[in-house]
């Protein structure tokens, strides 16, 4: 009886745990991106220190957060305190910040890791909610342990995803407002999964004639999406002024 028992827990928790791996990596490619932006401003030496305490931090982050979840996501507004974090993450993204002389190397490399944290934190809610439910089906006492090993799993395939982005933008800096349009894409997205943020949007929007509800939500991220890297190319232009 207990022979058969020990291989069907362990199954489900195998199981449970490759299900987590393969939420993360699917919904983490915006965490590859964020990772990456923040850390593309760094020295070589230093890039790969970011993206491994990023990640590290990440999978806390995640952790802490699928057990507060539930209570977070009942806090009004939540949703719109995301996205508006979202957005003032992407916009200072944008911002080249390896060439000011007056940041030593250990503060650049602080900033960038308090940067994937903070993005982090407004993008998980997903990737938490998703990872919860499939905790839920856990056994109590191995659920904490079977939730680390499906996000340890999965975070070298987002650390890899951020050191490719990153080569990307070494050779085509200007892709970083594609990577910012995309934070703002899913800002707006956060946006929309507010109650009544989307009904006050959708109320408004509805006064443009023809416009359906599902072109008003396409609009919303648009216009997310294009606030971003507009208000990055203003606080970089700023920041060269200065």
């Amino acid at each position: 009886m207990t022979s058969t028992l020990i291989p069907a827990a362990l199954a489900q928790e195998g199981w449970a745990a490759l299900q987590i791996v393969f939420v993360n990596v699917l919904l983490g490619g915006d965490n590859a991106i964020a990772i990456a932006m923040a850390c593309r401003s760094l020295p070589p030496q230093q890039q790969r220190a970011g993206i491994l305490l990023g990640t590290a931090l990440g999978i806390v982050l995640r952790i802490v957060l699928i057990g507060v979840i539930g209570k977070l996501l009942a806090i009004p507004f939540m949703h719109v305190a995301a996205a508006a974090l979202l957005i003032w993450i992407g916009t200072q993204l944008v911002r080249p910040g390896g060439d000011d002389p007056s940041v030593s190397q250990a503060s650049a490399l602080w900033r960038a890791v308090m940067a994937i944290v903070w993005a982090d934190l407004a993008m998980s809610l997903d990737n938490a909610l998703a990872t919860a439910a499939v905790a839920q089906a856990l056994p109590e006492a191995s659920r904490l342990a079977v939730v680390f090993v499906g996000l340890a799993m999965g975070a070298p395939v987002i650390a890899f995803g951020s050191r490719l982005i990153i080569a990307l933008l070494d050779r085509l800096p200007s892709l970083v407002y594609i990577g910012a349009a995309l934070l703002g894409w899913i800002a707006g997205e956060l946006l929309l999964a507010d109650p009544a943020a989307n009904a006050a949007l959708q109320t408004l929007l509805a006064q443009i004639p023809g416009v359906s509800a599902a072109a008003a939500s396409t609009l919303v991220c648009v216009a997310a999406a294009a606030l971003v890297p507009l208000l990055g190319r203003v606080a970089a232009r700023r920041t060269r002024a200065a």
